[in-house]
């Protein structure tokens, strides 16, 4: 995996890093690349052709409306666009402006799928992830499916609650169809797919053929996959995680981390996958700027 320092865009995005460790407001960054030969296909109705096709049929069929719903949380003590008065508005104008930046660079690019990650551990991965998928629902017809990538913490499965047993670790070890681990929510054109649980080890799960299986049949189903991956430290899931995924949004918390962790996680990151740094958790109230 080459380093960002190789490549144009990495250099942008280093350049980024070690300006914005010393800003106060919240930043959302975005590399740009080169456009992808199939971008003006991106919000096509029509399925991508997959090489897969024939090992794959078993996770494809899914009928939307006839999934099993579920109502998301209104939790009053957490910055959700759910939630109700303050936290709903601020969170609805934050995540509004990253879901419109994110929106023109998938229209430009064309990416389906969307891993989020973070530096280190409580740095608000999930929070954003979740709030981040809620306002990319928003969107007339733009389905969004939510899936719970951190299988150790199950964050995200924890938030959410009401989830069935079924998830993303038993569809990949072959316990439970795609179908039986995704539910819709209450919030229309949002889906989601809890965590599951399987004896198998996360990083052996995400090691195997179904896991990239598990992504290419979501863009046929989803206009944006969205996954809550692991963050980067200890374990190696979310080096197995990113590569079958058409991007990464990498989320840093002010004034919690460290300008040399942030660097080291930027190296560690595919340059032609990051897509940008989403600033997050500061108290001012400056807005969200953005800067390409």
């Amino acid at each position: 995996m080459g380093k960002p320092l190789d490549n144009p865009v990495g250099l942008a995005m280093r350049n980024v890093v070690e300006a914005n460790t010393a800003r106060s407001e919240p930043v959302v960054e975005f590399a740009r690349k080169k456009s992808p030969s199939h971008a003006a296909d991106a919000f096509e109705d029509h399925p991508p052709t997959s090489t897969h096709a024939a090992t794959e049929l078993e996770f494809c069929p899914l009928g939307l409306a006839d999934l099993p719903q579920i109502f998301l949380p209104r939790d009053n003590t957490k910055p959700l666009v759910t939630a109700h008065e303050k936290y709903a508005r601020e969170a609805l104008e934050a995540y509004g402006s990253l879901r419109t930046r994110l929106l023109k660079s998938q229209a430009s690019q064309g990416f389906r799928s969307l891993a989020i990650t973070s530096v280190g551990k409580a740095e608000g991965k999930t929070i954003t992830a979740f709030n981040l998928a809620c306002c990319c629902a928003q969107v007339k017809n733009f389905t969004v499916l939510l899936i719970d990538g951190d299988l150790r913490s199950r964050s995200l499965t924890n938030l959410i609650g009401q989830l069935p047993s079924a998830g993303l670790a038993d569809v990949i070890s072959g316990t439970a169809s795609y179908e039986d681990a995704v539910v819709r929510t209450d919030v229309p054109n949002l889906y989601v797919m809890g965590a599951g649980s399987s004896d198998t080890s996360p990083t052996d799960l995400f090691a195997s053929e179904k896991w990239g299986q598990v992504v290419r049949c979501s863009a046929q189903h989803f206009k944006i996959t969205l996954v809550d991956g692991l963050s980067m430290g200890a374990f190696a899931d979310f080096e197995l995680i990113a590569p079958e995924c058409d991007g990464v949004l990498l989320v840093v918390r002010a004034r919690s981390t460290s300008r040399e962790a942030l660097k080291m996680a930027v190296d560690q990151l595919d340059p032609n996958k990051l897509l940008g740094i989403v600033w997050n958790g500061d108290d001012s109230r400056n807005g969200n700027h953005f800067h390409s």
